[in-house]
């Protein structure tokens, strides 16, 4: 493993160097907006998800 990334960092790396290498080694603009788009949309929902589940919680404490 690289020590400058962790595990998942060197899982990505190697993702986006394959993906590169089926484009022929070019990224045009619409797959970088493309992989960011998908990323906040990921972010999005974890952070939606850890408010559901903290507000859950929260609800449950209060009703003792």
């Amino acid at each position: 493993m690289d020590k400058r990334t962790g595990g998942s960092g060197r899982i990505w790396l190697d993702l986006l160097h394959r993906l590169l290498d089926a484009n022929g080694g070019k990224m045009n603009g619409k797959f970088l907006l493309a992989i960011v788009i998908v990323a906040l949309l990921v972010i999005a929902g974890f952070v939606a998800f850890r408010l559901i589940v903290l507000n859950m919680i929260l609800t449950l404490t209060d009703s003792r």
